[in-house]
């Protein structure tokens, strides 16, 4: 049976436990969503175990961020089925209100269009394409795996972290640089790079400071500070959804196409 309290070392049960816990939930044909739980570690070991069969004919949201980037990329690469990285039940009750709301409303068929106040690494521009992405390091540990999106240039990617030095930042950047991910791309959205650390010897740059240095060459629109990902505010996106992403010297607006799921 599906279980939330099993546990086995760090993890909600072993290897097996989660495998047939997942299995379950995504073969059951009366649910229409699924929400994970929380993130930490371990999406990696079983995405590969887990038969999306039934899913692909039944498909329904799944939602979580953090380490579940893992599954909701691994869908939309593998299957092109959409899925919502938003807010899971671990961090609702420390989730403002308008983050809880604005889920909810995908949930119910209700795309909200979004907008946040501007920052001065902000790259202006327009653009529309499909907005794909997660958590940083775990989009990193997925490069030349068959759950790393096909990314191209429809494509707008968005990212987040926490957590993280900000020297590892910096060189996970340049992992999306070197393997050309960051020159395909149509737009950058950057979302909390929340508890970013530095070393006793200062970096001498802010995450955001670092991704800018790296992206500064690109023409494509940037906007950073988005509240998505680790923080009071984290904003849902639809994976594979087609947005349009409008940043000026104002604001940073994201806006669905409607006839999209």
């Amino acid at each position: 049976n599906i279980s939330l309290f099993h546990q086995k070392d760090i993890f909600a049960g072993t290897k097996k436990q989660r495998i047939e816990s997942l299995q379950l939930a995504i073969d059951n044909q009366e649910t229409k969503a699924i929400f994970f739980a929380r993130g930490g570690y371990g999406s990696i070991q079983i995405i590969d175990d887990i038969d999306f069969t039934v899913f692909c004919k039944n498909p329904k949201w799944l939602v979580g961020f953090s380490d579940i980037t893992t599954i909701l990329t691994h869908v939309y690469q593998k299957y092109k089925i959409q899925s919502i990285h938003g807010p899971m039940p671990f961090n609702f009750q420390n989730t403002e209100m308008a983050s809880l709301t604005q889920v909810f409303n995908i949930l119910k068929g209700k795309l909200d269009g979004m907008s946040f106040p501007p920052h001065r690494l902000n790259n202006v521009g327009v653009v529309s394409g499909e907005v794909i992405g997660g958590n940083l390091s775990i989009l990193c540990s997925l490069i030349g795996s068959r759950s790393f999106m096909d990314l191209n240039t429809d494509s707008i990617l968005f990212i987040e972290d926490v957590d993280e030095y900000i020297y590892h930042i910096e060189r996970m950047m340049y992992t999306l640089e070197r393997s050309g991910v960051l020159k395909k791309i149509k737009g950058l959205i950057v979302g909390k790079m929340s508890n970013a650390k530095d070393n006793k010897i200062p970096f001498g740059k802010t995450a955001y400071q670092a991704i800018s240095d790296i992206v500064e060459k690109y023409e494509y629109p940037v906007c950073f500070n988005v509240p998505i990902g680790h923080g009071e505010s984290n904003y849902s996106i639809v994976v594979g959804a087609k947005i349009e992403l409008e940043v000026t010297k104002n604001s940073a607006k994201i806006q669905y196409f409607q006839h999209d799921k």
